[in-house]
């Protein structure tokens, strides 16, 4: 599709080098491509360039005439429609055109030789709304940064090591796994799930023996997502999503609980002064965040670049400090040692001399101590960030699907060089995730390393100011993000779907808040597999008539009883299926019709080779109609080269093929 304007324009110009300037260089492929662009297929559809953007409005009013053969043979035809956006259809024939401004359409025609001589698009700064894009992925990145702090520092107490060590591991992680990832706007960082699971290894061998736990499982996601692991998270049914996010928010809610308690583990009253000022403080960014600033972002365009999150955790914070109110602060909870700033923070690259040195003395009783930790570690970071990534599929509304292969691999070299620099490893967290997409980072993977970069410029050059934020500031967000990820829709789903799924959901976010996420998940999968083989198994039925039958080895059989299998027959309903027929009362002749069902898996092989054995322990012969090729062969496998008491007729071709399936 093009306009009459396009079209003019190509028909000035020759293909055999005679080129024509006009506030532009038009080269003979750039004309060749045009020309293309304006001309009509054989198949009598138009050709479109990749480097014109087509209109989405009404189709083209006329066609290119069938008196040419449906080709234009070297020369344009001129055809009426929906011009391109940002190309106007006034054509004038005055030399004057030549002085106006330079059209969309050169701009595509100079963008055209760059996209035909380029493996990809070439990223112009120049354009406005690039920059806007990454300008809101990186102001996202800031945004996370200062919610990745207390996240960091807390796991950091779980796992039992230096809140250093959290942080320069989201640090690492997060920069490696935004880099090689599977979708944008994943964030990753230190998570409650796998600290968790470390937390024993680091009591009884060390911290030193997290930093190689950390990298032998980044080498066995790696591994897993080269070999296509992630996509079995696909068999993830909708109900466990459900109570994944319900219970992982119930977690994150607990977590920020813990910041509205005094030294005694009681919550703070509101009569006193660090109640008033903490709950405050807390009230105020939420606020902000929810109300304020998106208020603001209404009336004044520039302040759309700053996120709310970002925006509300530094006017709380500064109103805070102007008023003195009497709050913890991230120094106070994590020590001023963490946030003294200065290159003596900087992780050290290399695995801890204390994992290290006896790894090589005894580097199989070393692998033994960590492989299962590592396992376990690497199949919950694994099974967390593929959950973020669906759910920020279905978030960020771009078009796009994130990839199970890179995620998983992303996570792996993230995780690997967080064990070389004496991390603890890690996985995406959902809360920041959300964050991140609520605040624009979902353009970009630029907002993941953005926020890695930002965090260790914190760490290092501002740490004394980064310490100086209030805690309950950033637990504000926290609390904001809760309330977003929990599912209060499934809350009304009681009484209107199956009450197996409505089980399932409380099932797996009970596990999820008792145990962690892999448990809750596998549960939950399991049991849904099991409900759905159940539900199937019961569908098998039958329903009886009379056919006439013309077998390949006999007489025509005029009144034959048939026996029309419907419902699907596979290991749950091989018993039912037996129980169908009436081998003693049938006649000598009865034949079994597959058309509505459909043979699985061995043990419906086995339940049809069972039932016609039955049949010609006393002399009868059955017919099995509709069965696939497949199936007949594996069946005459059974009988060891026998005589089978059965005939298979009019093989049905829609039947499944149990060769090796292939991997696409």
């Amino acid at each position: 599709k093009t306009t009459e304007y396009v079209s003019k324009q190509v028909a000035t110009m020759t293909i055999n080098g005679s080129i024509r300037r006009r506030r532009g260089l038009y080269n003979p492929l750039v004309v060749f491509s045009l020309t293309l662009a304006s001309t009509t297929l054989p198949s009598g559809k138009c050709f479109a360039h990749p480097a014109l953007p087509i209109s989405n409005a009404r189709p083209p009013k006329q066609r290119f005439g069938t008196d040419n053969g449906g080709a234009a043979k070297g020369k344009s035809t001129p055809i009426s429609g929906t011009p391109f956006r940002g190309i106007s259809r006034r054509v004038s024939n005055d030399d004057s055109a030549a002085e106006a401004p330079p059209s969309q359409i050169e701009s595509i025609v100079a963008n055209a030789k760059s996209i035909s001589t380029s493996m990809g698009k070439k990223i112009d700064l120049t354009d406005k709304t690039l920059r806007g894009k990454y300008l809101t992925a990186i102001t996202a990145g800031l945004a996370v940064s200062l919610a990745m702090i207390p996240e960091a520092v807390s796991f950091s107490f779980v796992a039992g090591v230096n809140p250093l060590v959290g942080l320069w591991t989201t640090v690492v992680l997060g920069f490696f796994a935004a880099l090689f990832g599977g979708r944008a706007g994943i964030q990753s960082s230190a998570s409650g799930a796998c600290s968790v699971v470390v937390a024993a290894l680091c009591a009884s061998h060390g911290s030193g023996y997290l930093a190689g736990c950390a990298a032998l499982s980044g080498l066995l996601q790696i591994t897993s997502g080269a070999l296509g692991v992630g996509k079995l998270i696909r068999l993830v049914p909708h109900p466990v999503m459900v109570g994944f996010v319900n219970g992982l928010a119930v977690v994150m809610l607990k977590a920020q609980l813990g910041h509205f308690k005094g030294a005694g583990g009681a919550f703070l009253s509101l009569l006193s002064p660090e109640g008033k000022a903490t709950y405050g403080c807390a009230l105020l960014t939420m606020a902000l965040v929810r109300y304020g600033i998106p208020a603001l972002q209404e009336k004044v365009e520039s302040a759309k670049a700053v996120p709310p999150t970002l925006g509300g955790v530094v006017i709380a914070t500064s109103i805070a400090r102007f008023l003195k109110w009497p709050v913890k602060t991230l120094a106070d909870a994590a020590g001023a040692e963490t946030f003294r700033g200065g290159l003596s923070t900087l992780p050290k690259i290399g695995l801890p001399a204390s994992f290290w040195t006896p790894f090589q003395n005894a580097p199989l009783e070393t692998l033994r101590i960590i492989l299962p930790y590592a396992v376990t570690m690497a199949a919950v970071g694994s099974i967390e960030s593929l959950l973020t990534l669906q759910l920020l599929d279905g978030i960020v509304d771009d078009g796009k699907r994130g990839s199970t292969k890179k995620e998983v691999i992303g996570q792996g070299i993230g995780n690997l060089a967080s064990g070389l620099t004496g991390g603890i490893g890690g996985c995406a967290l959902i809360g920041q995730s959300l964050i991140s997409a609520q605040s624009g980072g979902g353009v970009s993977k630029l907002s993941g390393m953005a926020m890695s970069i930002f965090l260790a410029l914190g760490i290092v050059a501002f740490a004394p100011l980064l310490g100086q934020i209030p805690v309950v500031s950033l637990a504000g967000v926290m609390l904001l993000v809760c309330q977003s990820t929990f599912s209060w829709g499934s809350l009304r789903l009681v009484g209107k779907i199956p009450n197996l799924d409505a089980f399932i959901i409380a099932l797996v976010t009970y596990v999820t808040i008792k145990d962690d996420l892999a448990k809750a998940v596998l549960i939950g999968t399991i049991t849904s597999a099991l409900g759905f083989a159940w539900k199937q198994s019961t569908k098998i039925s039958t329903t009886l008539s009379q056919t006439k039958l013309n077998p390949p080895s006999g007489p025509t059989l005029p009144n034959v009883k048939t026996y029309n299998i419907n419902g699907p027959l596979f290991f749950g309903s091989t018993q039912s299926f037996s129980q169908l027929f009436r081998v003693k009362e049938d006649p000598d002749d009865v034949v079994i019709d597959f058309t509505q069902s459909r043979v699985y898996d061995h043990s419906a092989l086995e339940a049809i080779n069972s039932i016609c054995d039955r049949y010609g322990s006393i002399g009868k012969r059955v017919y099995l109609r509709r069965l696939s090729s497949e199936c007949a062969k594996l069946l005459a496998k059974i009988h060891k080269g026998g005589l089978p008491p059965y005939e298979v007729i009019e093989v049905s071709p829609s039947d499944p093929v149990y060769d090796v399936a292939d991997d696409e």
